[in-house]
């Protein structure tokens, strides 16, 4: 609920917008969970996308280099408990890496930042692919734990941030509100010095 100082008319500290939910965060009605909720699908959706990309290509590298069938099985079995604990080690670490808690328009900055790297990586990424084809699944698995982490927890660290930065907003409004308000003279001499 948005507020204002004490009751004291006045404007209403607005609640910062953030990447991807907007001012939802500040209630956290039917609209923030449904876009936190469509978020994390679309995320996790690229990612077991690229885990079959990565799979398929996986497969057939080592078809193309000629291991025997009966030894790719050995390979398999090996890349999925790699798989599976990168993935336990991925959600592990990020759960428990300190969290640096932007304001709202650090949150923006390095959402955008973010979107650049991404793109850059993608069209320079194509060769290191080819490079580590034999630890490709577990890098995927790695990425699924890292975006489970922060995608399942109640609040994600923007939310924690604009919230802070909120608070802080209504508290400095509150101290501009006092301060603007008169004093009330405290005893007789007082009153009659400001009637003269």
């Amino acid at each position: 609920m948005k507020s204002t100082a004490d009751g004291v008319p006045g404007e209403q500290v607005e609640p910062a917008a953030i990447p991807r939910l907007g001012t939802t965060w500040f209630d956290r009605g039917a609209g923030y969970w449904l876009r936190r909720i469509a978020h994390g699908c679309f995320q996790l959706a690229l990612l077991l996308f690229a885990g079959l990309v990565v799979t398929a290509f996986y497969a057939g590298f080592w078809e193309a280099v000629g291991v025997p069938r009966s030894a790719r099985t050995a390979v398999y079995a090996v890349t999925a408990v790699a798989c599976l604990l990168s993935l336990v080690a991925g959600f592990v670490r990020t759960r428990r890496a300190p969290v640096e808690i932007p304001t709202p328009e650090q949150a923006r900055r390095e959402d955008r930042s973010r979107q650049r790297r991404n793109a850059a990586s993608a069209a320079g990424g194509r060769w290191t692919l080819l490079l580590l084809a034999p630890v490709l699944p577990a890098t995927v698995a790695w990425a699924i734990g890292t975006w489970a982490a922060p995608t399942l927890a109640r609040r994600t660290a923007a939310e924690i941030g604009a919230r802070e930065d909120y608070e802080r907003r209504v508290r400095e409004q509150e101290e501009r509100a006092e301060a603007a308000r008169p004093l009330p003279p405290r005893n007789r001499a007082e009153r009659r010095h400001g009637r003269r």
